[in-house]
């Protein structure tokens, strides 16, 4: 009767709550009288309702008394919605959501959210988580941990939408962002209760007790394992499909180009891995072209450029695949330009005769951007009598179609004619060949595909031209007309 009248009293006059300051521990331990369900729902009322005045919340941080207060979210069930609706009004208090962390609120909270039956108290749970994953200081903790159980993309959704991301868990899904399905669910889900059970007993028997997790430990989600996974995006999936929108672009960038950069850098990189990695680079850059502005200012251009150099052949061809992909970026280029970027490029054309067309084609587009100081390296390197060579043929022959190559080669260099400070000296290396008067009047733009990996004609290539032969075959665009069952109607 005692706390049904202070209830009361409380409830009816606004602001008589602050007389509680100072008795929170005694208010609290009357939550831990276990089967004496009146009084203890009687206590989480006067609870709740004084969590409306900071100054009470800012006591209740002080008292450190949430042991008392979690448990019930799992020895209450029928007064679930209120614990977490007085949780949630707790922890706009940092200290608190400290307390909640080393109490165990995590694990109580993941039990709700992966195995309730009601459906409000698990929306409600990823209001919280929400709640408390934007907390300045404690929040990215908090986020971390929840991590351990759950992809990241949860708790992102928890944050758009609590039912959303309730959705979300209870769907099986295979996409860049998440691999989710009835397995990962179940181990996830029994994970959680199994902790959240030995904890509840261990915090019954001794309020005092700490939750940590394992130094290690992590909830293997057994459709995920075996997945080469950066930055939370799962590649091959992501080579598939391409087109995804990602919900952190600029982050997956990052972690993207530190895991390339790390396998550029090794001597014997895993071959796989790395392919995987560079071809989600590229296909990044293919759906999402703007985010190679922000290339240049992540400082990884030296270290790709440097990769042209290495002895291991796989390598190389892996930086002219990214050079190719951030060739079209006048940012990129210009960054390139700084840097010494032709030698290099040479280099690994030389050592990769087969990626010669890529090469040609990041080239043509290089010295489309204008940049002077390309064409004096271009110069300073002698890469037009190289580039002359090619034309001849000579350095395309593992190529299937160097026509192609070719015709990006007379596009570079007709480019370097134009620089104001170099055209003269580019030119004047230019009069002295024979291959250059047989191609320099051509036109070449058919022979360009205008596909990112730098299409090929098919055919064999004849010295001095560009054609593959004297006839050629259009085809239609739409389909032919359907032939009437009905014969003919004239």
């Amino acid at each position: 009767m005692a706390l049904e009248a202070l209830r009361n009293v409380i409830k009816n006059n606004p602001g008589s709550e602050t007389e509680c300051m100072g008795h929170f521990k005694l208010i609290f331990s009357l939550l831990r009288v276990h089967g004496a369900g009146k009084v203890q729902q009687l206590s989480l009322e006067v609870v709740n309702i004084v969590t409306s005045n900071q100054e009470c919340v800012s006591n209740i941080a002080e008292s450190l008394v949430l042991s008392n207060l979690l448990p019930l979210l799992h020895s209450l069930p029928s007064s679930r919605q209120l614990v977490l609706e007085t949780l949630y009004a707790l922890t706009s208090n940092t200290k608190i959501i400290k307390e909640a962390m080393a109490k165990g609120a995590l694990i109580y909270l993941l039990d709700m959210f992966c195995n309730s039956t009601h459906p409000q108290v698990r929306s409600q749970t990823a209001e919280l988580f929400a709640k408390m994953t934007s907390d300045k200081l404690i929040g990215p903790k908090v986020r971390l941990t929840l991590m351990k159980f759950l992809p990241g993309v949860f708790m992102d959704a928890m944050r758009d939408n609590s039912e959303a991301a309730v959705h979300i868990f209870e769907g099986t899904h295979e996409n860049p962002e998440l691999i989710w399905n009835d397995n990962s669910r179940e181990k996830v889900s029994t994970t959680v209760r199994e902790m959240m059970l030995e904890h509840f007993r261990q915090q019954r028997d001794n309020p005092d007790v700490n939750w940590k997790l394992p130094k290690e430990f992590t909830v293997a989600y057994g459709s995920a394992q075996g997945e080469l996974s950066v930055g939370g995006v799962f590649l091959r999936i992501f080579i598939a499909q391409p087109g995804w929108v990602l919900r952190k672009p600029r982050e997956f960038l990052v972690s993207l180009f530190e895991k390339l950069t790390e396998l550029l850098g090794k001597n014997n990189p895993n071959n796989e891995t790395l392919e995987t990695v560079t071809t989600a680079t590229v296909c990044l850059f293919s759906t999402q072209t703007q985010l190679a502005d922000q290339v240049p200012p992540l400082g990884h251009l030296p270290k790709i450029l440097q990769a042209l150099n290495h002895k291991n052949n796989t390598i190389p061809k892996s930086s002219i695949r990214i050079i190719h992909a951030l060739s079209d970026n006048e940012i990129c280029v210009r960054a390139m330009a700084s840097l010494e970027t032709i030698g290099p490029l040479m280099t690994g054309m030389k050592v990769r005769s087969d990626m010669a067309g890529l090469a040609c084609e990041a080239l043509n587009r290089m010295f489309q951007k204008e940049q002077t100081d390309l064409v004096a390296q271009a110069l300073r390197v002698e890469l037009v009598p190289y580039l002359l060579r090619l034309l001849e043929g000579i350095g395309l022959e593992t190529l299937d179609n160097p026509a192609a190559t070719k015709a990006q080669i007379v596009k570079a260099l007709k480019s370097m004619t134009r620089s104001l400070q170099y055209g003269e000296q580019v030119n004047e290396i230019l009069s002295r060949s024979n291959i250059w008067s047989a191609f320099k009047d051509q036109k070449h733009d058919l022979f360009i595909s205008e596909s990112q990996t730098a299409g090929y004609l098919t055919g064999p290539g004849v010295a001095g031209y560009l054609t593959a032969g004297t006839t050629s075959t259009v085809m239609p665009v739409v389909p032919p007309p359907v032939d009437s069952e009905n014969g003919d109607l004239g």
